[in-house]
């Protein structure tokens, strides 16, 4: 029991670590911001929007 309480991680594990932490939350946040931005741009609404309503076109027959 005490070799697990000896591997979990303390403060100062956290400090040392900041840059992969950092790493990989910008490796998270990042991509998920730009295919965000992709979609708006492309599709003009965003992914919980509905599209927008196009009004039917009817010809004379």
């Amino acid at each position: 029991m005490s070799r697990i309480i000896d591997r979990l991680p303390t403060s100062d594990t956290f400090y040392r670590r900041r840059g992969a932490i950092a790493g990989f939350g910008a490796g998270v946040f990042v991509p998920l911001a730009l295919a965000g931005l992709v979609l708006v741009s492309l599709r003009g609404y965003g992914i919980g929007d509905e599209p927008p309503q196009i009004a039917p076109v009817y010809t004379n027959f």
